[in-house]
């Protein structure tokens, strides 16, 4: 988690977090609990996964672009709402997608009908070999380092582990992208490894 102060306090949201947030709840506001599947939330390496029963009652492009919502379980929407969780109607997925999508992920919503009906949303971090295998690869490529720029550039006192951790690639290959960014004037570093952060250099 960034340590970001606004004023006098420490600003610990994200939009990675409110992302995520906003998929648990949109789960369990459109979940069939007629049904015989059961909500499903798993965290993995490559991303996050969440399962409710019962199909998309809008189409997937329509629920990403947002505007026009069917909700399941209205009352338990509106229940979400009055403690500050959750979005109005329509605007939930796209707020997932624009958050998510800030730092690099990938967002997969889709109907399937095995073994059941189901929903499901996978959101998965940049750095991917297919699709939430949890599998990554070590090789520094351009994409990787464009990322990681990114990420310094909206968030300079990321360490080398939380990158990691965001692209779902390993140390060593955040420390070549790093090398690879101060190698070519772009990126400096301001204080020391911990405590100090990142310095975004202009061409």
């Amino acid at each position: 988690m960034p340590f970001v102060l606004k004023g006098n306090f420490r600003q610990d949201d994200t939009l990675l977090h409110r992302a995520l947030r906003e998929a648990l709840v949109n789960t369990l506001v459109h979940a069939d609990y007629s049904d015989r599947a059961s909500i499903l939330a798993v965290k993995e390496p490559a991303g996050f996964l969440f399962r409710n029963p019962g199909l998309m009652r809008v189409p997937t492009e329509q629920a990403l672009r947002g505007g026009e919502s069917d909700c399941r379980n209205r009352t338990l929407h509106q229940l979400f709402l009055m403690i500050n969780l959750g979005e109005r109607a329509g605007s939930g997925i796209p707020k997932i997608r624009q958050g998510w999508e800030t730092d690099g992920g990938h967002l997969h919503l889709f109907d399937s009908f095995e073994p059941y009906d189901q929903t499901r949303l996978e959101m998965s971090w940049g750095k991917m070999t297919g699709k939430m295998t949890g599998k990554v690869t070590g090789k520094v490529t351009g994409k990787v380092t464009d990322k990681v720029f990114t990420l310094l550039t909206t968030t300079p006192t990321l360490t080398i582990r939380e990158l990691a951790v965001r692209l779902a690639a390993s140390e060593s290959t955040i420390d070549r992208a790093i090398r690879k960014l101060r190698q070519a004037g772009k990126l400096k570093r301001i204080g020391p490894a911990k405590g100090g952060h990142w310095e975004v250099l202009d061409d």
